[in-house]
C-alpha cells in the first residue's frame, strides 16, 4: 500500500511537473536584479534557454548550464535565469536581490529574474530542489524540451538538441 500511495502522490496535480513540450510557458511575473518588472510574455520572439533554480544553494549548478551554453549555442538564443525561492518573511526581496547580485555578473542582472515567495515556481509547477530545471523555448514561447538535471547529465542532451535546431 505504501508504494501505491507514493506513486499516486508523485502523479497527483500537487507534484512537480515541468511544462511539457508543445505547451506555452505559463504566465508569471518577477523583478530582475535591478528591480525592473518582467513577465513571461517577454520570452517570446526568439529561442531561449531558461534555467530555473528553486533552492538558494543551486547557483553553481545554474552557472554550469550557462557556461556550457556559451560553447554550444549561438548568441541568437536568449539566456534567461529564474531564481524562485521560498524564503522566510524576515528576508526582504531587496536582501535576496542584493545577495544574488554578488553571484551574478552585472551584465546579466536584467536577465536574472528573482522572486522570494516561490511565485514563478508555483506557476511552473516546480518543487524546491538543488538541481536546476531547464527549458528550451521556441520563438513563440512554447516549450520544446524540458529537464530537471545538471548540465553534465545525459538528460542535458535534450536541451542542446532542441536549441541547436533553432
Amino acid at each position: 500500500m505504501g508504494a501505491g500511495l507514493a506513486g499516486a502522490l508523485l502523479l497527483s496535480p500537487g507534484a512537480f511537473a515541468l511544462p511539457p513540450a508543445g505547451q506555452p510557458l505559463p504566465a508569471f511575473s518577477a523583478r530582475d536584479l535591478t528591480e525592473g518588472a518582467h513577465a513571461s510574455e517577454e520570452l517570446k520572439g526568439r529561442p531561449a534557454l531558461v534555467v530555473i533554480i528553486t533552492d538558494k544553494d543551486a547557483g553553481e549548478a545554474m552557472r554550469g548550464w550557462f557556461a556550457e551554453a556559451d560553447t554550444r549555442m549561438p548568441d541568437t538564443v536568449r539566456r534567461q535565469s529564474l531564481i524562485t525561492l521560498k524564503l522566510p518573511f524576515i528576508v526582504s526581496e531587496g536582501a535576496a536581490r542584493g545577495k544574488a547580485k554578488k553571484h551574478v555578473p552585472e551584465g546579466f542582472w536584467k536577465d536574472t529574474w528573482l522572486d522570494k515567495n516561490g511565485g514563478m515556481a508555483k506557476a511552473l509547477g516546480l518543487a524546491s530542489s538543488r538541481t536546476p530545471y531547464v527549458l528550451a523555448l521556441d520563438e513563440d514561447g512554447r516549450v520544446v524540451a524540458s529537464v530537471h538535471a545538471t548540465v553534465d547529465s545525459p538528460e542535458a542532451r535534450a536541451i542542446w538538441s532542441a536549441l541547436s535546431r533553432r
